[in-house]
């Protein structure tokens, strides 16, 4: 049997969730809705401040694979439905690459949701990127580009103290 892409998901949530709570001493708190219907999975609050913001997440466990090309196994594609979004949010998007076994992230990516429409390709009911995982690349996701989620964890408490 394989996983399914439901528990694919639920294990990249509480995955960052737990993550985030060690890479950050304990100093984000993650909470999680009893329904994410709403679209946001992961609600993140920082006991110092007493900010919290809303996250989205996204995960794979595989890259696209092109042939006769540079980029062989390293394009990660993620899919946002367009009825989970709303440009009136100040939440955030975390793609998270997972690593073959399921047990760490390998590449990450952090983004304000309302940017998505400007970034990403449009097709019927969903928003596509695709984003390269190789920390030299320069394509149009650099800037949210995040080597692990201890990086991840700094940019929030970053956010959070601004």
């Amino acid at each position: 049997m394989e996983l399914s892409s439901t528990q694919i998901g639920a294990i990249a949530e509480n995955l960052v969730a737990n993550e985030l709570m060690i890479e950050s001493k304990g100093r984000l708190s993650p909470f999680q809705p009893i329904a994410d219907d709403d679209g946001l999975d992961v609600l993140i609050y920082d006991k110092v401040t007493g900010k919290a913001v809303p996250i989205q997440i996204k995960a794979r466990t595989t890259t696209l694979k092109k042939r006769g090309t540079d980029t062989r196994g390293k394009i990660a594609h993620f899919e946002v439905k367009k009825s989970s979004h709303r440009d009136d949010r100040h939440a955030l998007l975390l793609r998270v690459l997972l690593s073959p076994d399921l047990r760490s992230t390998e590449r990450a990516w952090l983004l304000p949701l309302h940017d998505l429409p400007k970034l990403a390709s449009v097709k019927e009911s969903k928003y596509f990127i695709r984003a390269n995982k190789l920390l030299s690349s320069n394509d149009k996701y650099k800037s949210f580009r995040c080597e692990n989620i201890a990086e991840i964890s700094k940019l929030l408490i970053e956010k959070f103290e601004s």
